[in-house]
């Protein structure tokens, strides 16, 4: 079996235009768990063409063309020690008009992710939105964004009360990043409010959500 490593450094060789066919590929059939060595390898080239190409793909009218030019600005080169990538202050914005109009919500997810995976803090409102979004896509990539867009000294008051609502989601995938958010991500969580919502999960249907709780509310 070929490494992801290898297969990434394989992609790497090919020229931007013939890694952008096979990286859309990959997303049309690839699934969540699967290797997607040529959007990795996109991502190690934070060109002004890679850029570029991601920037018209944002207004395709084909979602997996959509959803591949929100991959790429999501982790287009390294991120500095503010969270900012080479392209942030380009990309932010091409995000946020993106996040106001996508109907997909597969790829509304994933616009979600990009804002958090570029610093962009100036979105927490508009994500702080999507809270109660009825896609449970969506509203997993708010919890998981949330933390990447607060405050790091004081969480915002919204972006808590988000992160509790999202405690109680459907999912637990969702409720579990929700919880680890509230317990070591964010920073000036009400301690009352926080309690309460230990103890609400509590006979959460999740082994692992009820021990994180327990173990947390005991601590407290």
């Amino acid at each position: 079996m070929v490494e992801i490593s290898d297969a990434v450094a394989v992609a790497g060789q090919l020229p931007t235009a013939e890694l952008l066919i096979a990286a859309q590929r990959e997303v049309l059939e690839c699934g969540p768990d699967d290797p997607v060595p040529h959007p990795v390898a996109l991502h190690l080239r934070p060109t002004r063409e890679v850029f570029a190409a991601a920037q018209r793909l944002l207004s395709s009218d084909d979602a997996a063309a959509r959803e591949l030019g929100v991959l790429i600005l999501r982790e287009l080169g390294p991120q500095n020690e503010a969270g900012q990538r080479p392209f942030s202050t380009e990309a932010v914005p091409l995000l946020l008009g993106r996040l106001a109009r996508e109907s997909d919500p597969g790829v509304l997810g994933w616009v979600i992710s990009a804002l958090g995976y570029n610093g962009a803090t100036e979105a927490l409102g508009e994500v702080v939105g999507f809270t109660s979004h009825p896609d449970w896509r969506v509203r997993f990539h708010v919890a998981a964004a949330l933390p990447l867009l607060v405050n790091p000294d004081q969480v915002e008051p919204s972006a808590a009360e988000a992160l509790m609502h999202l405690c109680q989601d459907d999912e637990a995938e969702t409720r579990y990043y929700a919880l680890y958010a509230l317990l070591d991500e964010v920073v000036g969580v009400d301690p009352e409010q926080l309690t309460q919502t230990l103890t609400g999960l509590l006979n959460d249907p999740d082994e692992q959500i009820r021990s994180m709780a327990l173990t947390r509310r005991v601590d407290a």
